[in-house]
Formats: C-alpha cells, sequence, structure tokens
C-alpha cells in the first residue's frame, strides 16, 4: 500500500545549488585580471573581497559573468534535476528563488528550460540589496511566504530562512558559508544525495531508490 505524500512548499536557490555557477568564476578573473584564485580560497561570499578586485573590477566582473552567454553555458549540479523531478512528481511546489539581478530573468528561465528543471513558480528576491533589483521582492514579502523545505548556499540567507522564518534548510557546503554558524533547523549537504537524504528527514519526502541522482548532467 503506497504512503500518501502531503504535498510540500519547497524553496530553491539557483547558483552553486542548481547551477554549477561560481566554480567558473577563477578562471575568468584569471583571464581578465591576472589573478590566480582557486575555487577553495572564496571563503568570503562577496566576490570583491575574495577575489581582491578593485570597485572598477568587481562591477566589471558583476557584468561579465551575468552575460546571456555564459549564464547558459553553466552546468546543472549533478543530482539536481532528478531530485527535483522526484519531489514534483510526489506532487511538491518547487519554487525558484534566485537572487540574480532584473536583467538576468528572461536568460535564468531560458536556462532552467534547457536542462529541463522542474518548478512551478520563478522568484526574484533582493537577497542582497543591489541595485537594478526594483521589481524583485523584498526578503520581508519573502518571509510571508510559508516554506516546509528551503536548499541554499549562502550562509546568510540560510541563516535568515532557518531562523526568522523557521524553514528546514540544506544548506550546500561551499568554500564561503563553512564559517556560517548553524541552527536547529539547518542541516550542511555535501551534495544532493545528502539534500534528499536530509529532505526525507526533516520534512517527510520519501525518496525513491530507483532513480539515479548522482548522473552528471553535462546539457
Amino acid at each position: 500500500m503506497m504512503t500518501q505524500v502531503q504535498p510540500k512548499r519547497i524553496y530553491v536557490d539557483v547558483d552553486d545549488v542548481v547551477s554549477m555557477t561560481t566554480i567558473t568564476y577563477p578562471g575568468i578573473v584569471q583571464e581578465q585580471f591576472g589573478k590566480v584564485v582557486s575555487f577553495e580560497s572564496l571563503t568570503c561570499f562577496d566576490l570583491k573581497t575574495s577575489f581582491d578586485l578593485t570597485e572598477n573590477e568587481f562591477h566589471y566582473l558583476f557584468d561579465l559573468i551575468h552575460e546571456p552567454k555564459l549564464l547558459l553555458g553553466f552546468r546543472a549540479m549533478a543530482g539536481a534535476k532528478e531530485t527535483l523531478e522526484a519531489w514534483a512528481d510526489q506532487g511538491h511546489a518547487i519554487e525558484i528563488v534566485t537572487g540574480r539581478p532584473e536583467s538576468a530573468r528572461e536568460v535564468t528561465l531560458e536556462w532552467l528550460k534547457k536542462q529541463e528543471i522542474p518548478y512551478d513558480e520563478f522568484i526574484m528576491v533582493d537577497k542582497y540589496k543591489r541595485q537594478g533589483n526594483d521589481l524583485a521582492i523584498s526578503k520581508a514579502e519573502l518571509a510571508q511566504r510559508p516554506y516546509d523545505l528551503a536548499v541554499e548556499d549562502s550562509g546568510d540567507m540560510a541563516i535568515f530562512l532557518a531562523g526568522q522564518m523557521g524553514v528546514e534548510v540544506a544548506l550546500v557546503d561551499q568554500p564561503w558559508n563553512r564559517s556560517c554558524s548553524g541552527h536547529e533547523n539547518m542541516v550542511r549537504c555535501m551534495d544532493w544525495q545528502q539534500i534528499r537524504a536530509m529532505a526525507a528527514q526533516a520534512v517527510i519526502l520519501p525518496e525513491n531508490p530507483s532513480t539515479d541522482i548522482n548522473k552528471d548532467e553535462t546539457k
């Protein structure tokens, strides 16, 4: 007899959660500015600080890394598509929530379609108080949305979700969040296999053992 699954509402970030984004930045920075910085040394979420950039260099990099051609070339994180497909098949509502600038809206939607990432709603949030995000909702507005689970890589956003919103959070392990203070509602996960296991335990999203979530997405 099949167990009835209560539908959940799931928040899923884009960069470094579904998309392999920041791992491409060290090569770009070396090519553009001649600076050699390893991915593992990116211990600060602020790219200007992590790459030791001037204000002008940072703004140039920010515009460059949001060019459509580059965004469309990012690979999907291994296991993301399969896990989200499994959750969608169980009837859970998946909301893609990103802090990207408004100018990246259409290309992000195109990338999600290209990678066949299932979702029910796409939301742009002014997570980091950046200019040009006038049409994005605020964090205060985000806090009014009831989520059962969130998957994030930003330490600050993970704490906001876990603490102020009371959401169970899977924090995707990345160099810039390893100094993030813990929270009882937050679990650090190394990959989507651990995210799926955490979700099954924390918010009762049963796993389907027949689904291979370790397949590398190369579209």
